[in-house]
């Protein structure tokens, strides 16, 4: 491949709380070759816009392009990666490094800030990934209160039978 494109995007709700990104990579006709929304745990804004490229700029990799064009909707990252400011955390100075030293793998690469709408796709990814996360965790609460419920109601002899169940299944994924 001659020019890709990399959008990402990343959300965090509050200053240390659930993240996500969102990423997509494009060939210069804008057709979508791969794209990927995941959840990071806790994380600053920042952290997770860096982690974004990051993981973009793994998927490029394996494509191998002679130019690779990061779009970014975050000016303060932008400007970092640009070198037209130091980021101050140590946090971000290492991802910082990591960036500068995944971005050397491509011939050419360009790193813009854009508005937010020509993100808006990446976000919703990222959107996306901590939705079905906050759902797959309310559904896991739920599953272990309707258990309990059920263990309540059990005999003696039913929980021990219950508990060496449990047992072999934890033991049977590894």
């Amino acid at each position: 491949m001659r020019k890709l494109v990399l959008t990402v995007s990343a959300v965090a709700r509050g200053e240390l709380s659930c993240a996500a990104i969102g990423v997509i990579l494009t060939d210069s006709q804008g057709k979508a070759l791969a794209q990927l929304g995941k959840t990071l745990g806790r994380a600053s804004q920042e952290v997770a816009e860096y982690k974004s490229i990051l993981e973009g700029l793994k998927l490029a990799s394996q494509h191998q392009p002679q130019e690779l064009v990061v779009f970014v909707d975050s000016h303060q990252v932008a400007n970092q990666i640009l070198g037209v400011v130091l980021p101050r955390e140590p946090v971000l100075q290492h991802l910082n490094r990591q960036t500068q030293e995944a971005l050397r793998q491509f011939p050419r690469w360009r790193v813009g800030y854009v508005d937010e709408e020509v993100c808006r796709p990446a976000r919703r990814l990222a959107e996306q990934a901590l939705h079905e996360e906050r759902q797959a965790e309310r559904e896991r609460v739920a599953l272990r209160q309707e258990i309990l419920a059920l263990l309540d109601r059990l005999s003696l002899d039913e929980l021990r039978r219950a508990a060496g169940l449990l047992q072999t299944l934890q033991m049977s994924k590894g």
